[in-house]
């Protein structure tokens, strides 16, 4: 009898359907198979058994749509049961297994479990006749095995949920038309009714909307599933691409999240790892790998432990016990449990404290800079205990940085910092300030402080060679200490000023603060207000002392001294203010106007005047000394022999080369030169030799006890000579009485200077001579 068109449809339809669910289902479990078997393998087993039992009762329905078919109850459950164990299991197996011998096999068992559900499915039928056909039976069940070992051969199709539908549907279809296209199904003539309506169909289309139904809401859990699964990949990704290393612990004290940038932050191998272990198993593995100790394990779960059911937020840095540094924020998760993160900060640590030391210490000698002084006199204030400030000034380094150059200077200043760090206690703080400046803080009163700061004066005078070069050190030290109520900034003050009278009195000393220093710092400061005030207002004058020819007795030139009546404290000696203001460098300013005024004068002389003016150590230094000359004579139309400049021979070994070059192009302007105050002082024949001076001016004090004292009688003779053997004019001051007049017209010096020829006049006119004022008797 042929079959129901549309009876056939709904048997296709219901195949159809439960064919789809076992695609999506397998799909499911190839896409998860790491996962453990769960409800995806249950729903597989379900929907291919009762898959190919529907589709078999309801193509039954469909093949004599003229019976009313009656089934055994039990027959038909034996049925469902046979479509589950011999179909659903070798299906949902299918799903998980990756050896292709296994696939095949399982693909023949689930062949010959659709022809069993088939056969035992005919055998329930009641009161009618059924003869099978083993041909068709047998080509049935090779034809439908094979779609099910081709599908499995052929797993690698680029749409894997249809030809895992198809291939379902078309095995259980072939197996079942096939077969039952050569079986006969016979029954009484009571049996036959005809209609369409019949319960087989009723039953059918009933399991149809069912199947539908069922569907309908795989494929609406499967899109919400999908959904959540991208979202969790999603924040997968998002998690492994911190650049923190991770971890959520639930309420219930479960690991349920992590990432790898954990995982490397504690070293800890991913295999190691899994999520669903308790806090304790976590930490078991952590503290393993990390080789904690007993104590701090136990003391993290505690902690740990609290974390979880806690509501506080907190950041908290962690010092770790292989050196690095890690931040750990810990957030809470309302009714969830708590995330943790750990951020390894140890580079950042690690170039935080760089820049605190280099912010605090200096890079050469790793001493601590003036700010670390400052932060150390703050704090030993605060404690409110006696301890002194020892400030430290390398003698002549400046001179060792030109000769040697500042690689040796370098060399030399970390040697000094050895000796200091040496020297001291290790209560003691040592700063260097800058250059060659050094400090030492050290809690003893002023005299035991200055007792140390001579021992260091006495070794840091040891000679020492550094890269071949023997250097012979030396420093100046000021004392001073901490009273109640004095400042940081007062205290080093005072030190200072006991460094400058330690230079001033001759360098390699170490002097303590007095308190009579501050009144003479104030009297100096006076001075050095009053020298400004000088140079911007013209407070200066110039008093000239006659110099004459002992050959014709008559005046040939004077002498400009420099003279300055303070508005306070009168008249001050150039003696004075002149070494001060070098300190002050108004040097270059006040020598400027010295030569300038003194050319000016010189202009309204006899032409066969000429005029003297002193130079300090510190003008010759400078290059505008030569501007400063050439300026002055042009200025008011002189020639340049007609001015004279006097230098003593302490201004010619601060730099004997550089003085040589500058006093050799100051003679080849025209001007002369005068070797001032000779025989005092560092007296050097070689500079007699070596430097060209057109007068030696005697010092007065020779002059003085020569009448009286035979070894400066010898010394003013021996000059004297030496003068005439050298072409050089020999100049005797201080001449003061008419027998040291005659003394040095006797033994041939050629001119003569002091009090008995004249004394410094300041003129009160502009142009002439006749009117002069006398000033003090300071030349």
């Amino acid at each position: 009898m042929p079959y129901s068109a549309y009876l056939l449809a709904v048997s296709i339809g219901i195949c159809l359907t439960s064919g789809w669910l076992v695609a999506l289902l397998t799909a499911e479990i190839r896409h998860a198979r790491i996962s453990p078997i769960g409800w995806r393998d249950g729903g597989l087993v379900l929907a291919a058994g009762l898959g190919v039992w529907s589709t078999h009762f309801s193509a039954m329905t469909a093949y004599r749509p003229d019976l009313i078919l009656t089934y055994a109850p039990d027959r038909t459950a034996i049925s469902a049961a046979v479509g589950i164990l011999l179909v659903g299991l070798p299906i949902a197996a299918l799903a998980r297994v990756e050896h292709r011998r296994r696939q095949i096999v399982l693909a023949m068992t689930a062949g010959a479990g659709i022809w069993c559900m088939h056969a035992v499915g005919l055998s329930a039928l009641v009161d009618c006749g059924h003869q099978f056909s083993t041909i068709t039976n047998l080509i049935g069940v090779l034809i439908g095995t094979a779609i099910l070992i081709g599908w499995q051969i052929r797993r690698s199709s680029n749409f894997p949920r249809l030809a895992t539908g198809i291939s379902f549907v078309g095995a259980v279809c072939a197996i079942h038309f096939i077969s039952l296209g050569g079986d006969t199904v016979t029954a009484p003539l009571a049996k036959i009714h005809g209609s369409a309506m019949s319960p087989g169909l009723i039953a059918a289309c009933t399991a149809f909307a069912v199947s539908i139904a069922c569907l309908g809401g795989v494929l609406s859990a499967s899109q919400a599933r999908l959904r959540r699964e991208r979202e969790a990949q999603t924040l997968k990704a998002v998690i492994e691409s911190m650049s923190d290393g991770l971890v959520f612990i639930d309420k219930a004290g479960r690991l349920r999240q992590y990432n790898k940038r954990f995982l490397t932050l504690f070293d800890t191998p991913p295999e190691a790892l899994r999520t669903g272990v308790t806090i304790d198993t976590f930490l078991d593995t952590i503290a393993r790998y990390r080789n904690w100790h007993p104590d701090k394990r136990t003391l993290v779960g505690q902690s740990m432990k609290a974390w979880v059911h806690s509501a506080d937020a907190f950041d908290r840095e962690c010092e770790m016990e292989d050196g690095r540094t890690y931040v750990m924020q810990c957030r809470p998760v309302t009714e969830q449990g708590v995330v943790l993160t750990f951020n390894d900060v140890t580079v950042e640590r690690q170039a935080s404290r760089k820049l605190s030391y280099h912010a605090h210490h200096d890079v050469l000698t790793n001493l601590g800079n003036r700010r670390a002084l400052q932060d150390h006199v703050a704090t030993m204030i605060d404690k409110a205990e006696t301890f002194s400030l020892l400030l430290i000034d390398l003698d002549e380094f400046k001179e060792v940085n030109d000769t040697f150059g500042h690689g040796i200077g370098d060399k030399l200043l970390v040697h000094c910092a050895a000796v200091l760090n040496r020297l001291v206690d290790p209560d003691s703080f040592v700063a260097r300030m800058g250059g060659d400046e050094m400090a030492i803080v050290m809690g003893l009163p002023i005299g035991q402080a200055t007792t140390f700061a001579a021992d260091v004066v006495t070794q840091m005078s040891h000679a020492v060679t550094i890269d071949g070069y023997r250097l012979l050190p030396g420093c100046s030290i000021g004392v001073a200490e901490w009273e109640p109520g004095l400042s940081g900034e007062e205290l080093m003050r005072r030190a200072d000023l006991a460094l400058y009278d330690a230079k001033r009195a001759g360098r390699r000393r170490a002097h303590p603060y007095e308190h009579a220093m501050t009144e003479a710092l104030r009297k100096r400061q006076e001075i050095v207000d009053g020298l400004h005030d000088a140079v911007k207002g013209g407070g200066f004058r110039l008093a000239f002392q006659p110099i004459a020819d002992l050959a014709s007795g008559i005046t040939c030139g004077y002498e400009a001294l420099l003279r300055w009546q303070h508005p306070e404290r009168g008249w001050i000696s150039p003696e004075v203010f002149i070494p001060i203001a070098e300190d002050a460098g108004l040097i270059d300013d006040i020598g400027r106007w010295v030569i300038a005024e003194a050319c000016r004068h010189l202009a309204g002389w006899s032409p066969h005047l000429y005029v003297a003016v002193n130079v300090s150590a510190a003008q010759l230094a400078s290059d505008a000394l030569l501007d400063h000359l050439t300026q002055a004579v042009m200025t008011n139309g002189l020639a340049a022999e007609r001015l004279e400049i006097e230098i003593t021979e302490t201004a010619l070994i601060r730099d004997p080369a550089k003085v040589a070059g500058r006093l050799e192009r100051i003679r080849k302007l025209g001007f002369k030169i005068a070797l001032d105050d000779f025989g005092t002082g560092q007296s050097s024949l070689s500079h007699l030799r070596d430097l060209c001076f057109d007068r030696i001016k005697i010092d007065r004090s020779f002059v003085l006890r020569a009448a009286s004292d035979p070894r400066s009688m010898a010394v003013l003779r021996a000059t004297v000579r030496l003068g005439r053997e050298l072409g050089v004019i020999t100049h005797a001051e201080g001449v003061e009485t008419s027998e040291q007049l005659a003394l040095c017209r006797e033994i041939g010096c050629d001119a003569v200077q002091g009090y008995h020829i004249g004394r410094p006049l300041i003129p009160l006119i502009d142009m002439g001579m006749p009117y002069y004022v006398q000033t003090d008797r300071a030349a």
